[in-house]
């Protein structure tokens, strides 16, 4: 069973010394792959998912990377070739996005925003309305937030999450500073609203291209 980690530059691992935590490399033209050959589907369990953190954060220092889902497996080399093959120029083309970025993840809360009123017996209308309002406030702070970073971030990502908004930004290493003083310079603009960001990651959240 083959575990994949992450997706790099052919050139970038030109052999197995330079792959860290002794990975395999397998490539099919400008893109490879960096992968373990286990016996069994990796476990679930936080000390793997940190370990697996930390080897994709390993091989993000090395150069432009696509991290892969974790737990992400194909059933062989053979197939894994394929893959590559098949899916090569739109790797390519993300690796060349990512490029000297990072991932930051924006966390964004407000505290005029409407809460959807608890369902009770009989008022079932008035739930769904106020799950929409909540729904269409979430939706506006959401444009707001990506307008004002968006001169420091080249592509943003909306991520799931029930009380808050979640919003992944691919920032260019080098302006970090900048893009965290636009994050404070809009959370300060409007009263109640209150932010905090995680990162810099890999970019976790930009391995594959926006779609819809």
């Amino acid at each position: 069973m083959i575990v994949l980690y992450a997706l790099v530059p052919a050139d970038q691992v030109s052999s197995a010394a330079t792959a860290p935590d002794g990975l395999g490399i397998l490539a099919r033209g400008s893109v490879a792959a960096l992968y373990d050959e286990r016996e069994e589907v990796p476990s679930t369990s936080r000390q793997d998912i940190l370990d697996f953190g930390r080897v994709v954060n390993d091989i993000s220092k090395a150069g432009p990377a696509l991290p892969v889902r974790f737990g992400t497996v194909v059933e062989s080399l053979g197939a894994l070739g394929d893959l590559l093959e098949s899916r090569e120029a739109e790797w390519r083309e993300r690796l060349a996005t990512v490029a000297g970025h990072v991932e930051i993840v924006v966390h964004a809360q407000d505290a005029a925003a409407p809460a959807p009123t608890p369902a009770a017996p009989g008022s079932g209308r008035e739930y769904l309305m106020s799950r929409a309002a909540a729904r269409r406030h979430a939706e506006a702070m959401y444009d707001d937030l990506t307008a004002g970073l968006s001169a420091h971030c080249r592509e943003s990502r909306r991520l799931q999450a029930s009380e808050e908004v979640r919003v992944a930004c691919l920032v260019p290493a080098g302006d970090t500073e900048s893009f965290l003083a636009a994050v404070e310079s809009w959370a300060g603009a409007q009263q109640g609203r209150r932010v905090t960001t995680t990162g810099p990651w890999p970019p976790f959240s930009f391995t594959e291209k926006e779609t819809g």
